[in-house]
């Protein structure tokens, strides 16, 4: 476990959920005086629900002051005695692993064969100047170093709070990759290399011209719809049809 654990009730609840109104009350009450949170902020306790851990219900602690809100995962334990403010951890369970499946690393980004002895996955801000530097060594020095015994899967992670044209990167970004694989590693080494002349102003013209020169074909008319990424250009009513259908399939059979 890692947090807060408190006495909720002094005797055993066959049935915390029952009596939830006064559990939440007690809660919040806690909450409230350990934390020193002020009355100005509202606190709720949302449902109890089951969790992936069979001795513990799974709830979420809600704090809201004017338009902030903030939530913390918190469980209690089935017997309605003790509450855990936090995280529980499952030590019987490999942390890399399971940090492992949370990855979704399928029809991503990749350099570097699928089965390679080591997967780096790397969450980058295409702004970022310490990404830029970062993405420099994995190309020059990392990558040429282990060749084929390493695999880098891309990840987008545009810090939109702090940079101005990092999403709009990123979605051009994506979008390269759909357009041509191939192409997608040249042009995002081209955005890094390049950030030094992106601004909010220029960002879309500049990410069309990197475009042309990591030869990815973008845009050219209209309309052109991308359906599940892929691109159709013009009023193809037959390819349309198709590209809608084989999505609904693949998702049924999901």
């Amino acid at each position: 476990m890692f947090g807060d654990v408190f006495v909720a009730s002094r005797t055993v609840q066959n049935n915390p959920s029952a009596n939830a109104p006064a559990t939440d009350q007690k809660i919040v009450n806690y909450v409230r005086t350990k934390f020193h949170v002020p009355d100005a902020v509202k606190l709720t306790v949302g449902p109890f629900q089951d969790s992936e851990y069979s001795a513990f219900y799974q709830t979420t602690i809600y704090g809201q002051e004017g338009e902030k809100k903030s939530s913390t995962l918190a469980f209690l334990t089935k017997d309605g005695r003790y509450m855990v403010i936090g995280s529980v951890f499952n030590l019987s369970v490999d942390p890399k692993k399971e940090v492992e499946q949370t990855i979704n690393l399928n029809d991503q980004p990749t350099v570097g064969p699928a089965n390679a002895p080591v997967t780096i996955v790397e969450f980058a801000d295409l702004e970022c100047p310490m990404c830029a530097e970062t993405q420099k060594f994995i190309e020059d020095k990392l990558i040429p170093k282990y060749g084929n015994k390493i695999r880098v899967v891309f990840k987008e992670f545009p810090l939109v709070t702090i940079h101005d044209w990092a999403l709009t990167a990123a979605i051009a970004n994506e979008c390269a990759y759909k357009l041509s694989p191939a192409d997608y590693a040249r042009y995002r080494t081209t955005i890094f290399a390049g950030q030094e002349m992106i601004n909010a102003a220029n960002v879309r013209t500049l990410l069309l011209d990197f475009g042309q020169r990591s030869g990815l074909k973008g845009i050219v008319s209209t309309p052109t719809l991308f359906i599940n990424g892929t691109p159709v250009v013009g009023l193809n009513v037959k390819r349309i049809y198709q590209l809608v259908d084989e999505g609904l399939q693949k998702a049924a059979s999901r």
